[in-house]
């Protein structure tokens, strides 16, 4: 073994923490970008290591590390730690990064988060086992600062600003809450949980929630506060319109699509929703 070697998985984990907090956000992007550092180590001995950007604009850090810093350099049996799970899908001129591992010969990959968006959430693991790569979760203790590093952009899947708006979210994770923040009306906390194929269940423990029968828009509804609020817990179809309420007004949420396990292939939900103020 190479003296200089080091064999401690969390000291190269803890690596790929600190490149992260260097990433580049891409050029016309509106989104928040995620925070990715990514080591590769061989024998104990580091290869290549890079973050989201380090290599040119947009660039994830996993292919800076196997297509410009080590294209061509034998990396077989390499174990890399990286911050996000490698993607999963590119656009059609683009390889993901789960597959280069699996292509370049990774054998072993150390993820220090799963990507928070409901669409793809996982698919690099399942590209990484599908291709006989070993996969590892990081420490509760580094995950935890993974995610307080990508506070902002997770928080994309958990919150929502505004009176006016959508999102989506996996409704099967953070307890089923979403928040909908920075209103005119304050904030209000929304609970779903899945009800099965094209429906989800809205929930409010504390100031229970109200259909909106047969109203297909927000315009279709003149007082929110109209209807009976008289349960915590409501199924709602895709294309009706539920209400929570606060003590300052009212939330219109529309469901728009459920997505639910089985039989899709994950628990996605998306939302628009309209804030009114109480009158």
């Amino acid at each position: 073994m190479d003296p200089d070697a080091i064999v401690d998985d969390r000291h190269w984990m803890i690596r790929a923490i600190e490149l992260a907090e260097a990433s580049v956000a891409e050029p016309g992007k509106h989104e928040a970008p995620p925070k990715v550092g990514a080591v590769l180590v061989r024998d104990g001995r580091m290869q290549a290591e890079g973050f989201r950007g380090a290599t040119g604009p947009g660039d994830h850090a996993e292919f800076g590390i196997l297509e410009r810093v080590l294209k061509g350099v034998d990396v077989t049996g390499g174990t890399i730690y990286t911050t996000l799970e490698p993607c999963s899908r590119r656009s059609p001129d683009k390889v993901p990064c789960a597959q280069r591992i699996v292509e370049r010969g990774v054998a072993e990959v150390w993820i220090g988060a799963y990507d928070p968006d409901p669409r793809i959430t996982r698919e690099g693991w399942l590209l990484l086992r599908e291709g006989g790569v070993r996969r590892h979760d990081f420490p509760e203790d580094l995950r935890d600062r993974v995610g307080l590093a990508n506070a902002v952009f997770i928080d994309q899947f958990r919150v929502g600003h505004g009176d006016r708006g959508s999102a989506r979210f996996d409704y099967t994770v953070n307890n089923g809450q979403f928040l909908i923040a920075e209103t005119s009306a304050g904030v209000f906390k929304t609970q779903w949980t899945s009800m099965g194929p094209a429906g989800i269940y809205a929930l409010d423990d504390s100031n229970k929630v109200a259909m909106q029968r047969y109203a297909d828009r927000f315009e279709d509804i003149d007082d929110p506060g109209a209807v009976a609020f008289v349960t915590h817990t409501l199924p709602v179809r895709e294309g009706e319109i539920v209400v929570f309420r606060n003590e300052l007004g009212y939330l219109l949420v529309h469901v728009d699509d459920v997505l639910s396990q089985p039989p899709d292939d994950r628990s996605e939900a998306r939302i628009s929703w309209e804030v009114r103020p109480r009158i």
